[in-house]
């Protein structure tokens, strides 16, 4: 080796140290920033609505959802219990300054991707896509979904479809710094969509269109039905409406009765479902 080569391999390497140290700071101050957010939106929610009081204090851990999706899973624990979970997301817009988005969020001791349910002695990727999240299997030339919620597994035969979630903007979504600011419970304890079958008779009927609004300001004898049809509607699940959440007034949520509360945006919700009010229910006078 010749001298002449010792000065440049000299700066090559120190460029090389400076790039690495700067990764480190850029990953140590996202992370920093990231369960900053987490802890925010926790204690936003728990300190706002009483169904949530078991999130004070509760410890966090995180896993990536899927590969390159820039979604992440936060499960929640208290005393070594299951108490509930958040769905994260980057916006595609973030630059310098990390944007989070809140995608879903949900209280109770089963969460989306749950070990508990997730399929055994197989690889799994878990991909999320607000009620048709899923695990997927790739076996060879098939591939298998399984349901993240309940650990329910799909024929081979069902297709999977475009993701939804991924259509919204994030000026529909929980971003940074905002706040939990008013809340609704309609249906308090956790109830089954088919001990009210009136809207299973409306499925057929012209398009039902139950704004916010209504969801909000009307009070209802009985309750209210949200029926979705997920995996390019091969499969139709319903879901009663437990509480309604406004966030800095103005982005809302519908959080379900789902072996637990598991609250998604309304405009998704109202964009890939419809709700019911049964027919034997009207708003009171």
């Amino acid at each position: 080796m010749t001298r002449r080569f010792l000065p440049f391999i000299a700066a090559l390497l120190s460029l090389m140290l400076l790039s690495s140290l700067a990764y480190a700071q850029d990953e140590a101050s996202w992370d920093k920033q990231f369960q900053k957010q987490i802890r925010e939106w926790m204690d936003a929610i728990a300190s706002r609505d009483p169904q949530f009081k078991q999130w004070q204090d509760a410890k966090t851990d995180v896993q990536t959802l899927g590969a390159g999706q820039h979604q992440w899973l936060v499960s929640i624990k208290k005393a070594d219990k299951q108490v509930g979970y958040l769905v994260i997301g980057e916006s595609p817009d973030s630059t310098s300054h990390e944007k989070f988005v809140l995608l879903e969020y949900g209280v109770g001791e089963y969460i989306l991707f749950d070990d508990a349910f997730a399929p055994k002695e197989i690889a799994a990727e878990p991909v999320y896509d607000g009620f048709a999240s899923y695990w997927l299997i790739t076996q060879k030339s098939d591939t298998q979904m399984v349901n993240a919620k309940t650990g329910e597994m799909y024929p081979t035969s069902f297709q999977i479809s475009e993701p939804a979630i991924d259509a919204f903007a994030g000026e529909q979504l929980i971003q940074n710094g905002q706040r939990l600011t008013q809340m609704r419970i309609l249906s308090a304890a956790e109830s089954d969509p088919f001990d009210h079958i009136g809207w299973v008779s409306q499925l057929s009927t012209a398009d039902t269109d139950v704004s916010w609004n209504q969801l909000w300001k009307q009070d209802y004898a009985s309750p209210v039905t949200l029926a979705v049809p997920i995996h390019q509607s091969q499969v139709l699940a319903p879901f009663v409406v437990g509480s309604l959440h406004l966030w800095n007034d103005q982005n809302a949520y519908v959080g379900v009765w789902d072996e637990g509360l598991r609250f998604v945006p309304y405009s998704y919700a109202h964009r890939v479902g419809r709700f019911f009010v049964n027919e034997t229910s009207s708003p009171a006078e």
